[in-house]
């Protein structure tokens, strides 16, 4: 009777076995955009005013998470940037609960520091919620344009899709965060929401606009390294 190959065998000298792992960049576009998001959910907890500016600490990083959803959509298409969105979502509520239990969990005698860490990572939560609708309904509004916009152009025009996607998505993400997390970053009168709501819209699409060289290259190189062209649509 033969074994069947297939079969792992119990010899203590078969070597230890695993899966294949893929070769791919996607994973890490997705780990960038969870970890972008997490982090931009922290800042945006402190309220930043430059001048006639009124933001929140995570408005220079949080623009970047488009950035690289841009590359996942130009580079691996809608779904995949539908699974890159929820994925992240998933990290940013994923540790908004984790800040919520250690926050609850009972501050040692000798530990000075409760008061300042509820107060920095309280508001987490809220910031948190309307991040997430903003990212999610942004994002995906985002990758939906870019692709759709694809489907017409093909290869060509590619800062066109980038910037009407952006332009769309923004706008969307920047109107649902700022009606939930001004009041928790302390932003009270109508003129301090509009000023809010602009700065954030406008800066972000500036980001973009300064970020397309960059974007090019790595929209080119990560289509030389993946099996870019296998799937059509």
């Amino acid at each position: 009777m033969t074994s069947d190959p297939r079969t792992p065998s119990s010899s203590p000298m078969t070597a230890a076995q695993y899966a294949r792992r893929p070769r791919s960049l996607f994973d890490l576009f997705v780990a960038a955009t969870a970890v972008i998001l997490v982090l931009s959910n922290i800042g945006a907890t402190k309220g930043v005013q430059i001048g006639p500016i009124i933001t929140d600490g995570g408005f220079f990083l949080f623009p970047l998470a488009y950035v690289v959803g841009d590359v996942v959509s130009e580079v691996w298409g809608f779904r995949a940037a539908r699974r890159s969105t929820l994925m992240a979502f998933a990290a940013g509520a994923f540790a908004s609960l984790c800040f919520w239990i250690i926050i609850a969990l009972p501050a040692a005698p000798f530990y000075e520091g409760q008061e300042a860490f509820a107060q920095t990572l309280g508001p987490v939560p809220l910031i948190v919620l309307a991040s997430l609708l903003g990212f999610l309904v942004g994002q995906l509004l985002n990758a939906y344009v870019l692709v759709k916009v694809k489907q017409r152009t093909r290869e060509r025009h590619l800062w066109a899709r980038l910037m009407a996607s952006t332009l769309v998505g923004e706008l969307v993400d920047t109107i649902i965060f700022c009606a939930i997390a001004a009041p928790v970053i302390g932003i009270e009168t109508p003129g301090q929401f509009l000023n809010y709501v602009l700065v954030g819209y406008v800066w972000k699409c500036l980001i973009e606009v300064v970020m397309l060289p960059v974007t090019y290259a790595v929209v080119a190189r990560v289509k030389k390294i993946e099996d870019y062209g296998a799937v059509t649509a």
